[in-house]
């Protein structure tokens, strides 16, 4: 492998970077439209059973795709918490 086909592939890895950091984006602001209906209602900002669901789906997609389980479900346990500041 040269030096080029390193620079390709490394401009690859930032482009997945920058749509990781938009999605994220984007996830936590429709959490914050969710967070707001849930005050505006009364209801529990955290539900244990959903972030369960999440967690355990992640997972079982990263499995399927060959990405470590925990590790996809550490960094949801993650995105689950900051969606909640």
């Amino acid at each position: 492998m040269d030096k080029n086909s390193i620079e390709k592939l490394r401009k690859e890895v930032d482009a997945v970077d920058r749509r990781l950091v938009f999605l994220l984006a984007e996830r936590f602001k429709i959490t914050k439209e969710i967070i707001s209906i849930k005050k505006e209602n009364g209801l529990p900002a955290k539900d244990k059973n959903r972030e369960g669901d999440i967690v355990k789906e992640a997972s079982e997609l990263a499995e399927k795709s060959g990405i470590s389980s925990k590790f996809i479900a550490d960094i949801f346990k993650i995105i689950l918490r900051e969606s909640k500041k």
